[in-house]
C-alpha cells in the first residue's frame, strides 16, 4: 500500500472507531447480589431511585459487591437486558484506603 493510501485506511479505522456509543453509568446502593444468576440489583442515587438488575458475567470487579454497598457500573443495554462492563465498589475502595491511612 502506499502512503496515502495507508493514511486513508488509518483515517477510516479511525472514524469508525469513534463511532461507538460510550457505556452508560449508574451509582447507587446494592440492594441485592444474585449469585445464581450472577447479576446485582441496585438502587440509583439520582432521582427517581430506579431499581436496575445489571448482569456481571465478562465484567471488571473491583471489590465483590454485598447488600448495601454503594458502587459505580459501567454498563450497556444489549438488546433490553443491563450488562456491566466494569463494577467499581466504592465502599470497599474506602474502607481500603482507610486502613492504609491507619498503617
Amino acid at each position: 500500500m502506499t502512503a496515502p493510501r495507508c493514511r486513508m485506511a488509518l483515517l477510516a479505522l479511525a472514524l469508525l472507531g469513534g463511532c461507538v456509543d460510550p457505556p452508560l453509568v449508574v451509582q447507587g446502593t446494592v440492594v441485592r447480589l444474585d449469585v445464581a444468576s450472577n447479576t446485582v440489583s441496585l438502587r440509583d442515587e439520582l432521582a427517581p431511585n430506579r431499581e436496575l438488575a445489571i448482569g456481571l458475567e465478562g465484567a471488571e470487579i473491583g471489590g465483590q459487591p454485598e447488600s448495601g454497598d454503594l458502587v459505580r457500573v459501567a454498563y450497556r443495554d444489549q438488546a433490553g437486558r443491563l450488562v456491566a462492563l466494569r463494577l467499581m465498589n466504592l465502599t470497599r475502595q474506602e474502607e481500603l484506603a482507610k486502613a492504609g491511612r491507619r498503617k
